[in-house]
């Protein structure tokens, strides 16, 4: 008979764990949603940057996403032609703000001067607001009758807060081809 101590000790054998399970899906999650986005950006290309929108108070962004992409890119050549405009008008205010606080700190404090500061930045905020609405009565002169009428049904639905009257959402499919959005 063999001693108990001649046995060499087996390892125990190893389970395959739930926290390995778990890391494994995972990987297969993040994997999945990865080549989502690689697939997306093959078969569309980067997304496109609505520069100056910001300012463009008047035109949904989503107006946009309704147009054919050669469309968009023709209407987006708009805000590119305003974007020094916009650009200059940003800086400025930034610079405005900048004066207001140094006025505010001022010792002893004038009350004429934070009235200036604020007025001037009122000013050039209404002036930035003017050159949006510039933009968008060019923008509107450019569209189609189609497109008009697009534009109308957007900024309707935005003005009933993003509800059509029917208390739907308006970005519903059956609701895309209607012009006043219920």
């Amino acid at each position: 008979m063999t001693d108990a101590g001649d046995i060499p000790a087996q390892a125990p054998a190893r389970r395959f764990g739930w926290m390995q399970a778990l890391l494994i899906a995972s990987l297969a999650v993040n994997l999945l949603f990865i080549g989502g986005g690689i697939a997306r950006f093959l078969m569309y290309g980067p997304p496109e940057r609505f520069s100056g929108m910001s300012q463009m108070q008047l035109i949904p962004r989503k107006f946009f996403g309704e147009l054919s992409p050669g469309r968009r890119h023709e209407l987006l050549q708009v805000f590119k032609s305003f974007g020094k405009d916009f650009r200059d008008g940003r800086k400025t205010a930034r610079q405005q703000v900048v004066t207001l606080a140094a006025a505010l700190e001022t010792e002893p404090y004038d009350p004429a001067r934070v009235k200036a500061a604020v007025d001037t930045f009122s000013q050039r905020s209404a002036a930035l607001v003017g050159t949006g609405g510039q933009a968008a009565l060019t923008l509107i002169e450019k569209l189609s009758p189609e497109e008009r009428k697009l534009l109308a049904r957007r900024l309707r639905l935005r003005g009933d807060g993003g509800k059509s009257h029917d208390g739907k959402s308006p970005d519903r499919k059956s609701q895309a081809g209607k012009p006043d959005g219920g």
